[in-house]
């Protein structure tokens, strides 16, 4: 599997080709006189566009016999109109130098009444083509009688533009444009959308629709824009089709002609289609919404992706939140790709619970892979298998509608894909996902009743749902899982209390650790006997934000010798700055280590406020040394007490920030020793699907 860095990737600036490159191409070998389509350029100014522009059309290979016949519009570059008669006097195009300037749309009716018997071609000077373009867009043509107009794919053609619909695509991706547009040969091979018009950027025309219709209005559109819109509405008036070929990607850089007067131009050139032909504006917002190019563009992007699987991925389904969960999925990832294992994720939309969207995040731009779990069903299943997607991992529905849970398991059951689970949170159990009540802290799981009142009085993150049903939902997803991994032995024992029917298997997280353990620093000298405490990460009221700020001010009234630096951010900084505390900001999750050690802190507290059920936040003050505190319940209890270094304070210290404050005064911190294994759990990466799934092959269940 090559990674991204080794493949090539498309230039977003077009370069003038070096003159071996120009050395390499030779004279047509057909007589010019004997060929079925004139390509015609028109060219104004651009020196390295154009002459790219022209070299790809002379360099891919065609069975049609072709003639390249560039229109100089009377270009003010003389640079650029010395080359272009080189070109000619090499033999290599037929040029034609227009004493005066006509204009877009007068330099391509010059061109095309130059030969009557032959269909044209019309393409900007700001385009790129690839292997046998011509060739594909011609058996577009002439596949039916009526069809006036054949328009490709390209990453700025408005309608016809891909990966982003109806956008210019200025993100280089990660395979060159003449690998993007084989890819489209392959997987969409000969298919054919009628479109409302041609886009004139690369517009294959009839000329039998041309005989009937005549050439572009010079008189209406002037210099361009439009032109070819009001062909096509001239056509499809008469009975003519206009088709995109999903099977051709060109590139267009646009813009050249035209530069800082398209806008103006553009607005002009709509509404003069519009007053020409009423009803062509509504005609193409119709198209827009029913999009019926999408399934094309999302063949592409499977296509895309499967090139780096061709043996087949894991899908990971998470939440769109970072943190802990994408910590770990991006760890799996990584130990997988060290076997050769590809993978990729599904996360859902922030902004519309229903909407989910599969990527790989060293792919750029496969916005297509979108689906609803409400509708796209069969959509998802057609993607799983065009991806080869051969087992998922489910680790957070967090954020997706309910039906979320059993939409996964049905697509798994109708694609024959095993799932695992991994719990990284109590959402299964409870909505409010972590198990704190409006207290905001760790509400003791009490009863179902009691739970259900809870839900109903002070709501969730998904309304007011009946718990009951809840757990249902996720007792269902259990039971048709493979595995369903906790991370740690207390998370085992709390989730067989709330699913006694579900055997949940002990897998501790792996980790990749980038550093290796540091020496602690030592405590700088200060004036006054105080205690320096660092809390770690990004503090919500769950990782003790609120305590934080409770905990602050008891020590201020206090008159306690203690300060607080938060190393990340919180939900209230400003509000703990006022109380004197020190807040970092974000880092990279790879300076967590050393951004705490240089804290310079005594200890840190880790102030979660319910039962975690990891916390990379611990690993991170084992590999900087530092010494942790914090409540005993969790994870945190267990991998503190394993470790045997670190503070476990008592959680009715929670209910009083008060003594909660005077405690933490009264730490006194022990140093790591030198043989401290750091707490991290790892496994055999060489056989990493082995040693954590025990998947000897990623295969499809029968």
């Amino acid at each position: 599997m090559s990674s991204v860095e080794d493949r090539p990737v498309a230039s977003p600036v077009a370069v003038a080709p070096t003159p071996h490159e120009w050395e390499s191409l030779c004279a047509p070998d057909a007589h010019r006189d004997a060929s079925l389509v004139d390509v015609i350029i028109p060219v104004y100014t651009g020196y390295d566009q154009t002459l790219r522009c022209i070299y790809s059309a002379l360099a891919s290979k065609q069975a049609t016999p072709f003639n390249v016949l560039v229109v100089n519009d009377c270009s003010p570059d003389p640079a650029l109109s010395g080359s272009l008669r080189n070109l000619a006097g090499d033999g290599l195009i037929e040029l034609h130098e227009l004493p005066t300037n006509l204009g877009f749309v007068g330099a391509c009716n010059f061109g095309m009444t130059l030969h009557p018997e032959r269909d044209v071609l019309l393409l900007n000077s700001d385009t790129e083509v690839h292997n046998d373009w011509l060739d594909r867009l011609r058996a577009t043509a002439c596949r039916g009688d009526r069809t006036a107009t054949v328009t490709p794919l390209s990453n700025n053609a408005t309608i016809c533009s891909y990966p982003r619909f109806v956008e210019n695509n200025i993100v280089p991706l990660e395979l060159a444009d003449a690998e993007l547009d084989a890819l489209a040969a392959r997987v969409n091979a000969g298919v054919e959308v009628d479109i409302p018009t041609g886009v004139g950027f690369c517009m294959y025309i009839r000329r039998a629709c041309l005989d009937e219709l005549g050439l572009f209005d010079v008189e209406a559109f002037g210099r361009g824009y439009g032109e070819e819109n009001d062909l096509c509405c001239r056509a499809r008036a008469r009975g003519w089709r206009n088709v995109l070929a999903a099977d051709v990607f060109v590139r267009h850089y646009g813009g050249v002609s035209f530069g800082s007067m398209k806008p103006e131009r553009e607005l002009k050139a709509v509404a003069t289609v519009e007053r020409r032909h009423p009803g062509y504006l509504r005609l193409v917002q119709r198209f827009i919404a029913d999009d019926p190019v999408r399934p094309y563009r999302e063949r592409l992007d499977c296509a895309r992706l499967r090139c780096r699987a061709q043996s087949g991925s894991i899908l990971f389904v998470l939440h769109a939140w970072g943190g802990g969960t994408e910590h770990h999925v991006d760890d799996l990832r990584e130990l997988l790709a060290r076997q050769g294992v590809s993978s990729l994720v599904c996360k859902v939309d922030p902004q519309l619970s229903s909407r989910v969207w599969i990527a790989d995040p060293s792919v750029p731009e496969t916005p297509n892979l979108c689906f609803d779990v409400l509708r796209d069903i069969d959509r998802f299943l057609d993607a799983v298998r065009a991806l080869h997607i051969r087992h998922i991992h489910l680790h957070s529905l967090a954020g997706y509608v309910p039906e979320a849970s059993d939409f996964f398991q049905k697509v798994c059951e109708k694609a024959q894909v095993r799932y695992d689970v991994t719990v990284h949170d109590y959402m299964a159990a409870c909505p409010r996902i972590n198990l704190i009540d409006r207290s905001g802290l760790y509400c003791g799981e009490p009863d179902l009743g009691s739970c259900e009142h809870c839900i109903a009085t002070d709501s969730s993150p998904f309304g007011k749902p009946s718990v009951w049903h809840w757990r249902d939902r996720y007792a269902r997803l259990f039971g048709g899982a493979r595995k369903v991994f906790v991370p740690d032995p207390d998370v085992q024992r709390r989730m067989e209390r709330f699913f006694p029917g579900v055997e949940f298997e002990l897998r501790r997280h792996p980790e990749l650790r980038s550093v290796t353990l540091m020496r602690r620093r030592a405590t700088a000298r200060r004036s006054a006997p105080s205690v320096r405490i660092a809390l770690l990460g990004a503090l919500g009221p769950h990782k003790g934000s609120a305590l934080l700020e409770q905990v602050a001010t008891a020590a201020r009234q206090q008159g306690s010798p203690v300060s607080f630096v938060v190393v990340g951010y919180t939900d209230r900084d400003d509000r703990l700055r006022q109380l004197g505390v020190e807040i970092t900001g974000r880092y990279p999750r790879e300076e967590g280590p050393r951004r705490l050690a240089m804290a310079n802190a005594d200890f840190v507290w880790l102030s979660s406020v319910w039962p975690e059920t990891y916390a990379y936040t611990l690993s991170v003050a084992f590999i900087a040394r530092v010494y942790p505190v914090a409540f005993d319940m969790g994870a945190l209890g267990t991998r503190i007490r394993e470790a045997c270094w670190g503070l476990l304070l008592p959680l009715d210290l929670m209910l009083d920030p008060a003594a909660l404050a005077r405690t933490l005064v009264e730490v006194r911190p022990r140093a790591a020793s030198a043989a401290f294994p750091g707490g991290v759990q790892t496994y055999a990466e060489g056989d990493f699907l082995q040693s954590y799934y025990q998947l000897p092959v990623l295969q499809s269940a029968a």
